[in-house]
């Protein structure tokens, strides 16, 4: 949000806990996103449940009673807020959710929370316990045919081994949302004496010993993405599918975490990089926010100049001139037809926005290099439309 000096600033009950921000409005923009098209597909798909289940619920960081700065206080209002409108929409289904939690003084706030908060309509239900020993006990919670978003969410690493996670992944009718923790994990990764966890964690053993910054990075997050959706159930032509968010370090220029999502369905990966690409920005400029009241209370002036002024927007994104030539390479073997299943995978394959995709074809459209040959007229914003029968893409002379 933005205060009345132009700054983008945090509420309040996140002032220190900017990375759960960033968390919390990636989780809320998606889940409800998600819920909403399955819910309009529930008949089709023959479903009648959706489930939300937090594999670490807390409530962690939020000492109120509303909990509003927890995950927990965050999906019961999407959850409510989706069953409302579907039902808007003459579309019934049962909400349920499920909160796992371990710490007893903190499992009471939680269990007293449900008791008094859930909205009507929701069925909410909290587990006591180890998640990993609860593996079984949820998945029975489950059921078999409800749509169910696993958010798993822990302080530590070791719960979100690839094998840990392999009997949830094996669930089918589900999709996950899976913090790793990178900054412990590129840490510990070239340690010989923690070399068996972190293949355990990967799901199996890499040397990064000599790799470093972006590259170390990708290795990591590739190898642990890849036996994930190894373990992940599929079915016919749905094959597994994964993307991932960076949150930074409140201070430092480098990953915190990554929040790996993981799918059997190409809309869902273009969704969920869509809402990453906006959330991109909103990073950014809450970083540089809190960074410049950081500097105003330890100097004790204002400063001249918002820092928002200042925000390279374009930091993290692949360059105009990199996506052109990737378009063109993808294109040089003859005319593509580019639908939902094609696009998920170019932005699987790249880990790039759908952004950067548009305005890069954009710019060779403009430049007579590609044609849409099934577009009209120049469109100014999203120069391909995936969506349905998709369209097709031709390289033209020019480029040749």
């Amino acid at each position: 949000m933005a205060s009345s000096t132009g700054r983008v600033t945090v509420p309040e009950r996140y002032q220190g806990r900017e990375q759960a921000y960033i968390k919390h409005r990636l989780l809320e923009s998606y889940l409800e996103k998600l819920f909403l098209i399955i819910g309009m597909s529930s008949r089709k798909l023959g479903i009648t449940e959706l489930c939300y289940v937090d594999c670490f619920a807390g409530p962690w960081g939020d000492e109120s009673e509303d909990l509003r700065g927890t995950s927990i206080a965050v999906s019961l209002q999407i959850l409510d807020h989706c069953r409302q409108e579907l039902e808007r929409r003459g579309i019934k289904l049962r909400f349920r959710a499920l909160y796992v939690e371990i710490d007893k003084a903190t499992f009471a706030r939680l269990q007293k929370y449900l008791s008094e908060r859930t909205p009507s309509g929701i069925d909410a239900q909290a587990f006591h316990g180890d998640f990993v020993a609860l593996r079984e006990q949820i998945l029975s919670w489950c059921g078999g045919r409800p749509f169910v978003f696993f958010f798993i969410d822990p302080t530590g690493w070791k719960e979100v081994s690839v094998n840990v996670l392999a009997p949830l992944l094996q669930r089918a009718t589900s999709e996950f949302l899976i913090t790793f923790m990178y900054d412990f994990v590129n840490w510990t990764a070239s340690m010989s004496d923690w070399k068996e966890e972190i293949a355990a964690l990967l799901g199996e053993s890499v040397d990064v010993a000599d790799r470093g910054g972006p590259e170390r990075e990708k290795i990591l997050l590739s190898t642990y993405r890849k036996n994930l959706k190894r373990h992940q159930r599929t079915e016919r032509s749905w094959p597994a599918r994964s993307a991932y968010v960076r949150v930074l370090d409140r201070e430092k220029e480098r990953p915190k975490y990554h929040l790996v999502y993981l799918t059997t369905h190409p809309r869902g990966i273009i969704e969920f990089m869509a809402i990453s690409e906006s959330l991109d920005q909103v990073q950014k400029r809450v970083r540089a926010s809190t960074k410049q009241t950081a500097r105003i209370r330890k100097s004790g002036m204002d400063e001249l100049f918002n820092d928002q002024d200042f925000v390279d927007v374009e930091v993290g994104h692949a360059s105009l001139k990199q996506v052109e030539e990737y378009w063109l390479k993808y294109l040089s073997g003859g005319v593509k037809r580019v639908d939902e299943g094609e696009f998920a995978n170019l932005l699987e394959n790249t880990d790039w926005f759908p952004g950067d995709f548009q305005r890069a074809l954009g710019s060779l459209i403009d430049a007579k290099k590609v044609r849409n040959l099934d577009a009209a007229r120049k469109r100014p914003k999203n120069p391909l439309h995936w969506e349905r029968a998709g369209e097709r893409l031709q390289i033209t002379e020019d480029a040749k």
